[in-house]
């Protein structure tokens, strides 16, 4: 088997599991003898991927969702404001709050049913493309940050798009990257119950090691790798916890994407109930996402990725 991401040929076996969405086919990730990178193999074709994102799932964050993308600005609220493009923005929920905070925001997004929010986002000065990051058309080195929050696991060629994000980030940028943690204890503990491997739509899969190797071999240098956020400790725990004990698969993430009133009150219910089991909130610290803060390497000339 190859590798999805460095291309070598001695990928191997790793895990078997059903599909998260409909719980029907059976998805085969292998680990790569060469990089180490955990991914989907064989790559379904983009046809049956699109099925994947089918529904509400570009939809606009429900209640608590939009609270945790809202509370994503604590990251960067000691740098100086200036350009920021959010690589997957959704429906803005991110920049939105960066531009309370003085930065000037653009996003692009693949999603046509994300477009339904360009007027309202343009109206707060929020500029918003929808395509291929590759043919978008951003002029190089104009971006103080770039951002790729969840977004660098669903890509079928990473190095691509870091390549790219290269070229666009000023001299001094920012890079930030996040992405699920395959080496942290909960997917040891969870495996195939693990919220955060959401197989097909997580074609990749990283550890601390591969995506800090992933960034350098695309012109950046690690400058900080944190690992703590509620998208993943503790909510990824309670949605794994309850995965593996038989709930409806992914239930509190589903409620998540809802917006009436009385779905918030079921799901604040189920995460209280769990906040105040020990064992739980012992492991909401166990290390579940990344977070790779990166600036470009001195001297870099962008090459294939």
């Amino acid at each position: 088997m190859s590798c999805n991401v460095c291309g070598s040929g001695n990928a191997v076996f790793f895990l078997k599991c059903a599909d998260f969405e409909f719980r029907e086919k059976q998805v085969e990730l292998s680990k790569c003898g060469s990089c180490g990178t955990i991914s989907v193999n064989p790559l379904p074709p983009d046809k049956e991927l699109s099925g994947y994102y089918r529904g509400n799932y570009y939809e606009k964050p429900g209640f608590i969702f939009g609270i945790i993308q809202g509370l994503r600005k604590v990251f960067f609220s000691g740098i100086t404001p200036e350009k920021v493009l959010d690589i997957g923005c959704g429906a803005g929920t991110f920049l939105k709050t960066m531009k309370n905070l003085g930065w000037e925001c653009s996003g692009i997004e693949v999603s046509e049913s994300s477009k339904k929010f360009t007027r309202k986002l343009k109206s707060q000065g929020i500029d918003v493309k929808y395509g291929d990051l590759l043919k978008a058309g951003y002029k190089k080195n104009s971006f103080g940050l770039i951002t790729f929050w969840h977004v660098v696991e669903h890509l079928k060629k990473p190095g691509l798009y870091l390549e790219r994000a290269n070229e666009l980030l000023k001299k001094g940028g920012l890079l930030f990257i996040a992405v699920p943690n395959i080496d942290s204890f909960s997917f040891r503990l969870w495996k195939s119950n693990w919220f955060h491997l959401d197989v097909p739509r997580h074609l990749n899969h990283f550890s601390p090691g591969t995506i800090s190797a992933l960034v350098e071999k695309n012109g950046f240098r690690v400058v900080k790798i944190s690992h703590y956020s509620f998208e993943f400790n503790p909510f990824g725990v309670l949605q794994s916890l309850y995965n593996s004990l038989g709930f409806e698969f992914d239930f509190l993430y589903k409620l998540m994407k809802k917006k009436t009133r009385e779905n918030r009150g079921e799901l604040l219910s189920a995460i209280v109930i769990d906040f105040n089991n020990p064992a739980c909130n012992g492991a909401s610290f166990c290390g579940a996402g990344i977070h790779v803060f990166t600036g470009r390497k001195r001297g870099y000339d962008s090459g294939a990725g």
